[in-house]
């Protein structure tokens, strides 16, 4: 197989992060919590401060929808279903291509149990519209099909999108050029998409929104600064007025000035309601007692496990029915029922396994690409000439990173490595 092509990136992806995941879980048991047994932070890094960041930035944005269903796409480690569930009272799924990430681990502590589904983005297994919000963190930057799976995001929900990039916003044409030419593609899970705004706009149409995602000169410690300056400026923060008043700085700032990285893309569709920002201290306090309790959660299941004691789930547990009505077959996107060990198309007969009640919907057999192509074109840009035109355009220019490279680039590939330079391009 071609090694550039998408199922051997996409094989390489899944291999490299459900690696990085069981690395992540054992790294837990020496890690030091951020925050103390009474809630306050005792140890803020600069990972996550960020991360906190980010929640604050999207969840604002929560705040200002009107929802009753979720869907985190590439979910991954992290338990923002959980939170918005806690947050909202609604029902939120998680979905990530590694299927280890989305396993119930400790029942229902981590809120994944009978809310979890393994699958490709690319096709993702939902009816159209089947939740009113969906969210795509950090994973736009990675996919082989961007365009594609944007067009699939937009296809499964009925009111509102937000994804978030800190590398896919590029300054300009030029810089997006060459970010395109020095990033290693060979490499699993990098940063291989880049976009300058007008693109964005293109791909998004009416009802888009963004803001940048960090701004530095806002931030405790310049992301230029050195990495003791920045851990002793973070380490810093360890009272919690102290951390709120940071968290509230770090995003007062939202447009893209010099300084400023990242972006935050919501697509609101017509007739879903957007109300007035709220000030973010309630909600960045939440925030931090979140992080306090999930700390505490991972630390008692850790514990459980060692013991002994850790409640699982069923290996045979079937697919809960309230998951089940908002699937559909991967391949021909019918509907699908509980069948076997998993469940089966009742267009096609396709069969997906399933175990501990999450089931396994990547398609079993490959999509006409150019067809794929066109129809998420149409669907991005309805009658649209001139955005037809720009967004196929962008998807034929990101089809490059699936084609051998040129001698150029393998040449700044080299230079990279031997100048010691991150392979992401940023």
């Amino acid at each position: 197989m071609n090694e550039y092509a998408r199922e051997a990136v996409e094989e390489r992806t899944r291999t490299w992060l459900d690696a990085a995941y069981l690395r992540g879980v054992v790294a837990m048991r020496a890690r030091v919590p951020i925050f103390a047994a009474d809630g306050r932070p005792q140890r803020m890094t600069p990972y996550d401060f960020q991360e906190l960041q980010r929640k604050l930035l999207i969840f604002r944005w929560f705040d200002r929808f009107r929802f009753g269903s979720f869907l985190d796409v590439g979910s991954g480690f992290d338990v923002v279903p959980q939170l918005v569930s806690r947050r909202y009272g609604t029902p939120a799924y998680y979905a990530d291509l590694v299927h280890s990430m989305n396993l119930p681990y400790g029942g229902d502590a981590l809120g994944r149990l009978d809310h979890a589904v393994t699958l490709n983005v690319a096709r993702l297994p939902f009816a159209d519209g089947a939740f009113d919000l969906v969210l795509a963190s950090e994973v736009l930057e990675h996919l082989v099909r961007p365009v594609e799976a944007i067009a699939e995001l937009l296809r499964v929900t009925r009111r509102y999108l937000v994804m978030t990039s800190l590398e896919a916003l590029s300054p300009s044409c030029w810089r997006r050029v060459l970010s395109h030419h020095r990033v290693d593609v060979r490499i699993p899970h990098v940063e291989r998409n880049f976009f300058v705004l007008d693109e964005f706009a293109a791909i998004f149409g009416a009802g888009f929104h963004h803001e940048n995602l960090f701004f530095s000169p806002n931030l405790p410690a310049s992301a230029l600064a050195s990495v003791a300056e920045q851990d002793a400026a973070y380490g810093r923060l360890t009272d919690p007025v102290a951390l709120e008043d940071a968290l509230y700085d770090a995003v007062a700032v939202r447009n893209h000035r010099p300084g400023a990285m990242g972006i935050v893309l919501v697509k609101a569709k017509p007739g879903a309601e957007v109300a007035a920002a709220e000030p973010e201290r309630e909600l960045a306090r939440w925030l931090m007692g979140e992080k306090a309790r999930l700390e505490r959660t991972w630390a008692r299941l850790l514990a459980e496990i060692d013991a002994g004691t850790a409640t699982f789930a069923a290996r045979d547990r079937p697919v809960a029915p309230d998951l089940l009505a908002r699937l559909r077959c991967p391949d021909c996107r019918g509907p699908v029922r509980a069948g076997g060990d998993g469940v089966e198309c009742e267009c096609c007969a396709a069969h997906f396994p399933a175990e501990y009640g999450v089931p396994l919907l990547y398609p079993t057999r490959p999509p006409d690409e150019r067809e794929a192509t066109v129809e998420a074109v149409a669907r991005l840009c309805g009658e649209d000439r001139r955005r037809r035109r720009i967004v196929g355009r962008i998807a034929r220019r990101l089809r490059r990173n699936e084609r051998p490279p040129g001698r150029l680039r393998r040449a700044l590939w080299r230079f990279g490595r031997a100048a010691g330079r991150p392979p992401s391009g940023a």
